[in-house]
């Protein structure tokens, strides 16, 4: 059995603790509301960057890299949410993205929201944020040449967010790129079907360039790619703007000759794979070095239409 002088000292400690419990309580209750108003002024005005290099952090990653790329990728996210809240830029997002690009070349989420996530800030961007910006787009590219979005992406990000505000004796040259990487995701069409529609706007941007000749020589190619009668009458109208009704009748005219040549040899195929077979010709008659001038012996439909038009 416990004594009396036991069950004294259990009491005074159970008594000492619910004392400085409730001395802790009276300390939190009293600091609390002096300490939130301190909190309240207090603004982070600067970020710190931790990561060492590109090239050294792909040699930290212990050959993780993908991995480490997906987590650097994560806090990016979540710190644009949350500078975004705070209303205060984000400085260093261009040098992380750089970084999960050197850790994961083939990591094709940071190419395709690099505009946004550098430019797109509480604060108004500045010209270095708009040459990080193209530069990681560019290197996306050169990742991934035959990505039709990222090409779009890139180039209305030149032609039209960026070149307003790069420096005026570069203004038009960064237009102009924009046009050509505009045209080139127009010859990526895929899936994305309103990609035709921008390309268009390729050719309105070569013309107002003053690159009249390149603005003519695209819109053929659309016209000659594309089957959507909307897109047709478009860039069929945009031509006959730019070069007159003559020439643009020419150009429906060579496009009727090429559907003919498509429904009468191989109308079963798409029109891709037509272009790369090329025309039928007849091989014992086109035999020989060169081959005979004075038949259809054209091998490429580049060859045919140049005797379409030496014809005319």
């Amino acid at each position: 059995m416990r004594s009396s002088s036991d069950t004294r000292r259990t009491w005074r400690s159970i008594a000492l603790c619910a004392l400085l419990l409730g001395l802790s309580a009276v300390g939190v209750a009293s600091t609390r509301p002096v300490l939130a108003e301190s909190y309240k002024t207090v603004r982070r005005v600067n970020d710190g960057y931790a990561l060492p290099s590109p090239e050294l952090t792909v040699v930290l990653s212990l050959g993780y890299r993908a991995a480490l790329a997906d987590l650097i990728y994560a806090h990016v996210l979540v710190s644009q949410g949350l500078h975004f809240q705070e209303k205060r830029r984000f400085e260093y997002v261009a040098s992380y993205l750089e970084t999960i690009v050197t850790l994961a070349p083939k990591f094709r989420e940071p190419y395709r929201l690099a505009d946004t996530l550098i430019v797109l800030q509480p604060t108004p961007p500045t010209l270095e944020d708009y040459r990080a910006a193209r530069r990681l787009e560019e290197r996306g590219l050169s990742q991934f040449p035959y990505d039709g979005e990222l090409w779009l992406i890139a180039g209305q990000f030149l032609a039209y967010l960026a070149a307003p505000h790069a420096p005026e004796a570069e203004r038009d040259a960064w237009r102009l790129e924009g046009a050509k990487k505009l045209a080139r995701s127009c010859e990526l069409i895929g899936s994305n079907e309103s990609i035709p529609y921008h390309c268009i706007n390729a050719a309105q941007l070569f013309n107002e360039a003053g690159s009249r000749g390149a603005a003519r020589s695209f819109l053929e190619r659309v016209l000659a790619v594309s089957d959507d009668p909307e897109i047709q009458a478009l860039a069929g109208g945009y031509l006959g703007r730019i070069v007159g009704q003559t020439e643009r009748d020419r150009s429906e005219e060579r496009n009727r000759r090429l559907r003919a040549v498509w429904a009468k040899d191989l109308r079963f195929v798409s029109r891709e794979m037509l272009l790369l077979l090329g025309p039928r010709f007849d091989p014992a008659r086109c035999a020989g070095v060169p081959a005979p001038s004075d038949g259809n012996c054209e091998t490429t439909f580049r060859a045919w239409g140049e005797r379409q038009e030496a014809e005319r």
